[in-house]
């Protein structure tokens, strides 16, 4: 049965394959009734999706974000509660998408020294004027068949360390913590699964996170547990969801993680703290 609550979707507005009317469509024929729009340096889904919202009061929508954070403390970081009409938040989001679009050029080239001719505007075009990714080089390389899917794109060429991959120039974690308390939101650390350390986790902790990501497609029952404990620990919030990005995408199935409607309720009474 579905999760009446995702926290943790993403739409065409940055690497997801399903427009943002359809994710909201999609949530409601499910029976979602709290949904999270987290689309990568962009808030266009979650702003599309708004008037929908508003005319189907039945599911709550809460302002969301994913950003990446750079350097030694590599991760991903949600927030939610976001002031996504922020003046300040919007530039900054401006900044991430251009140097999203430096890094596909570099890595367009590596690509082409490869012998493989994909174009720099023809993956540009694949994200629909959403923030580029390297979900799209890997779109162009499965329309091009050059690869089956994504994530044999991924496992050949776009992978860390990987022949065509570049490091992006972003920010830190610390810069992407202080950017989501700044803009009123709650942040909140995505798939622990794939780096998290309790080394780790403490200094994100002393930079400002408020909370782990525990409910995760990829999370065991027994993994749960012990993110549930370590957020204990270190005074954090927990949330989840299913990290949705459509068809023909290794994250395909919306609300197929079993998230507690209390996480909601926690979620708020840390965003009284921000």
């Amino acid at each position: 049965m579905p999760s009446s609550v995702d926290l943790h979707t993403h739409t065409t507005c940055s690497d997801g394959t399903l427009a943002p009317e359809a994710l909201f469509s999609k949530a409601l024929e499910l029976g979602v009734r709290i949904l999270s729009v987290t689309d990568h340096d962009s808030t266009v889904g979650l702003e599309a999706i708004q008037p929908l919202a508003q005319s189907h009061p039945e599911i709550r929508l809460i302002p969301g974000i994913e950003m990446s954070a750079e350097g030694d403390h590599y991760c991903h970081i949600l927030g939610y509660f976001i002031d996504y009409a922020s003046t300040s938040f919007q530039t900054h989001l401006a900044q991430l998408r251009l140097k999203r679009l430096e890094r596909i050029a570099a890595m367009t080239k590596k690509i082409n020294a490869l012998g493989i001719p994909i174009t720099y505007e023809h993956v540009v075009s694949l994200a629909a004027g959403g923030a580029v990714g390297r979900p799209h080089l890997a779109d162009a390389l499965v329309e091009k068949k050059f690869v089956k899917t994504r994530q044999e794109a991924f496992d050949r060429y776009l992978k860390r360390d990987g022949p065509a991959y570049v490091s992006m120039d972003g920010p830190s974690a610390a810069d992407v913590i202080a950017k989501i308390r700044f803009a009123k939101g709650v942040p909140v650390l995505a798939h622990p699964s794939y780096y998290t350390s309790p080394e780790l986790l403490k200094k994100l902790v002393d930079m400002g996170l408020m909370g782990m990501e525990a409910y995760y497609p990829e999370h065991s029952k027994s993994l749960i547990r012990r993110y549930l404990e370590m957020a204990q620990t270190c005074g954090l919030v927990v949330t989840g969801g299913s990290d949705f990005h459509g068809p023909k995408t290794h994250r395909s199935s919306l609300a197929c993680v079993d998230v507690p409607p209390s996480v909601v309720e926690d979620l708020e009474k840390a965003r009284l703290r921000v």
